[in-house]
């Protein structure tokens, strides 16, 4: 009697094991998906100081069909509440993706932390991206003190429809200057 209900429990685990292992939104839960999502550009495992311009931020994999990849920035607040700040839509192309030109934080934010975040965006939340997000950063226009900048769609979490994917935290270093200054050739300030 002991080895029939013996062999019921291993049987038990083992069904249990198998059905966690059962493909689930297009992969295995037990092993990484072809087409999972990561930053390779930088290496989160080393402490990543930054200039306030990242030149670019490239990773691996590729969002579902309809899908699109966009780049947040995510910070605490003067309050110490946490904001996303939608920065870059990311360019997807044989199985990879890259952003350029993504401005950190602001002038005078030495030192200060950040977590860049590759987001996976469905259809609608991209719509509403595209008409809310304004792009100050490949214009002429002189970059201006904070407050004063036309700034980009922020919340304090992420819409419904963006999932986060990857992410990397980074701390600014001292060059102050914004992609729209590197671009015009201005020194960094000392």
């Amino acid at each position: 009697m002991k080895l029939a209900y013996r062999n019921r429990r291993g049987g038990f685990i083992a069904t249990v094991a198998a059905v966690l292992a059962l493909p689930t939104g297009g992969g295995l839960l037990l092993w990484p998906h072809g087409d999972d999502i990561h930053i390779t550009s930088m290496d989160d495992s080393k402490a990543v100081v930054i200039s306030r311009c990242v030149p670019t931020l490239r990773g691996t994999g590729t969002p579902p069909k309809g899908h699109h990849l966009w780049i947040t920035v995510e910070f605490l607040d003067k309050a110490g509440d946490n904001r996303v700040i939608f920065v870059r839509e990311a360019t997807v192309r044989n199985g990879g993706w890259l952003a350029d030109q993504l401005n950190v934080g602001g002038a005078g934010h030495v030192g200060n932390t950040y977590t860049l975040t590759v987001v996976d965006v469905d259809a609608s939340t991209h719509t509403m991206l595209t008409t809310a997000v304004i792009d100050m950063y490949k214009t002429s226009t002189k970059t201006q003190p904070a407050g004063t900048d036309l700034w980009r769609f922020s919340s304090h979490g992420y819409p419904t429809g963006a999932q986060p994917r990857d992410e990397v935290s980074v701390s600014r270093g001292t060059d102050q200057r914004s992609c729209a200054e590197i671009s015009t050739g201005q020194k960094p300030t000392p």
